[in-house]
């Protein structure tokens, strides 16, 4: 089997439709939107020097963008992890066939590779190189330049396979590890050291320099990337799909650790990050939900003063979106495996509490990320943000888990195709309005200061309160079993 029958045999994986028609139409769609979207990224590209122009007159275009490159791939290594397909995700068809397995772990990286998150970034570079970097140095720096942005592109390649590789064998340190980077780059601009920043500097000014000690270091540091990441592939290809068992089932492990009575809570929520991180449809509807925090913090970072009802609504959004919008299916994104957890959890109550958890930390996640910004730019805005968080976590989310025991939708948690949103339910969509209308009414009559103090008072009480309202919630579980479990399988 050659490297072409195996990217002859994913196109047709992804095209493949019930009539040569609508493969046709898939495979035109497909070429369509990489051409579109290739149009946008090279023009971004391209007019980079008239953007930094316009907003940075001070600021040289080489000098910003040598830079700002590292951050750029510390922002694609997680928009990897979270959207491009695993190197090993696609190996199933191949086992079988008279392969060495070395050989299927080097065909999957290859086909991992063909991946519009590679080249995307290949053409914004070479639009970059081109219009920025060529015009400013001097053929041999725009040599090693362009060798530098390609070798640390691969490096996010590689990162991405070794990352998924280590999750699959323990996702708590890859979590620790994310956490901890992020704690030490927000801590260095905090503080001005800004060390992504001074490293970027020193790599690409010295690429563009001609200096050989930088290109000596990316070329050594992918090298051992691309190592680390081959021998895990391998191991994961023995440990996990050479035995016949999906990797999805390595999260009974955890179901394990339930039944035997070993942290429950903690367990149970470690499986809800699994199923995020693993699949593509509850990944999605994150993403989805963190497309609509976007343009609501841009509007509230870049507008000088606000009144006070969109306050509450911004307040009520940004302070728990993307919890509101995952707990909306709530215990049917374990789908199938909603039996294991019934039969091995000591109680529905422990459900209930994972679920809690998992709701705070999609709460307080993006409030982490935006809150430096906000409290730099829109101090007086903190208050809006604290007292909608408590409302989120003490009303909204006791609301939204209980709802959660009727919502039977089926998922299909599958990773094969490019875009796989399930939808809103409209009982959710009526549930989260009526939880913002209290406010809402609240502004209108009253006014701003005495509604953040009911607002933060009610989510005060409901999270004292937790320890009851959870054991009610697990009742109306316990009593819902069988309905709900037979929902999740239904087809």
């Amino acid at each position: 089997m050659t490297l072409f029958d195996a990217l002859r045999h994913q196109w047709r994986r992804r095209t493949r439709s019930p009539t040569w028609g609508r493969s046709l139409i898939g495979a035109l769609v497909l070429l369509l939107a990489a051409g579109y979207f290739g149009v946008l990224f090279v023009a971004l590209g391209w007019f980079f020097p008239d953007i930094v122009a316009e907003v940075a007159l001070e600021r040289k275009p080489l000098q910003l963008l040598n830079g700002f490159l590292l951050h750029g791939a510390v922002g694609l290594v997680p928009a990897r992890f979270f959207l491009q397909r695993s190197a090993g995700s696609d190996v199933r068809p191949y086992l079988h066939l008279p392969l060495r397995r070395p050989q299927i772990v080097r065909l999957m990286q290859v086909l991992s590779s063909l991946s519009l998150l590679n080249l995307l970034p290949l053409l914004v570079l070479a639009a970059l190189w081109g219009r920025t970097v060529l015009p400013a140095t001097s053929a041999v720096g725009a040599t090693y330049w362009a060798v530098g942005a390609l070798l640390l592109v691969a490096a996010t390649q590689f990162l991405n396979s070794l990352l998924r590789a280590v999750r699959d064998w323990n996702a708590g340190l890859v979590l620790g590890a994310a956490g901890l980077l992020a704690v030490l780059i927000i801590g260095s601009n905090w503080t001005g050291a800004g060390v992504l920043r001074w490293a970027s500097t020193w790599l690409f000014e010295g690429l563009a320099a001609g200096r050989i000690l930088p290109l000596t270091l990316l070329f050594a540091g992918t090298g051992v990337l691309a190592g680390a990441a081959h021998r895990m592939l391998r191991g994961r290809l023995y440990s996990v799909l050479g035995d016949g068992h999906s990797s999805r089932t390595q999260s009974t492990g955890v179901l394990r650790g339930v039944g035997r009575g070993q942290g429950h809570v903690a367990s149970l929520a470690l499986l809800d990050l699994k199923l995020i991180l693993r699949n593509k449809r509850p990944r999605q509807m994150l993403g989805a939900g963190l497309l609509v925090i976007g343009p609501f913090l841009l509007i509230l970072l870049l507008g000088k003063e606000t009144p006070p009802m969109n306050d509450v609504i911004f307040g009520f959004l940004l302070g728990g979106n993307l919890g509101m919008t995952y707990a909306q299916f709530s215990y049917a994104w374990h789908g199938t495996h909603f039996d294991g957890l019934l039969a091995r959890a000591v109680a529905p109550r422990s459900l209930v509490q994972a679920q809690f958890v998992t709701f705070t930390g999609l709460c307080v996640g993006p409030l982490v990320l935006i809150g430096p910004p906000v409290a730099a730019l829109r101090p007086e805005f903190l208050a809006p943000l604290g007292s909608f968080l408590l409302y989120n976590l003490g009303v909204c989310a006791p609301v939204l888990l209980g709802l959660g025991t009727w919502g039977r939708t089926p998922l299909q948690l599958a990773q094969s195709t490019f875009f796989n949103y399930q939808g809103t339910s409209t009982y959710h969509i009526l549930t989260v309005l009526s939880l913002m209308g209290i406010p809402i009414g609240l502004v209108v009559g009253v006014g701003l200061s005495p509604t953040l103090l009911v607002a933060a008072g009610l989510g005060l009480l409901g999270l004292v309160t937790v320890p009851l309202w959870t054991q009610g919630v697990g009742r109306l579980l316990w009593q819902q079993r069988h309905a709900m479990a037979s929902g999740f399988r239904d087809k």
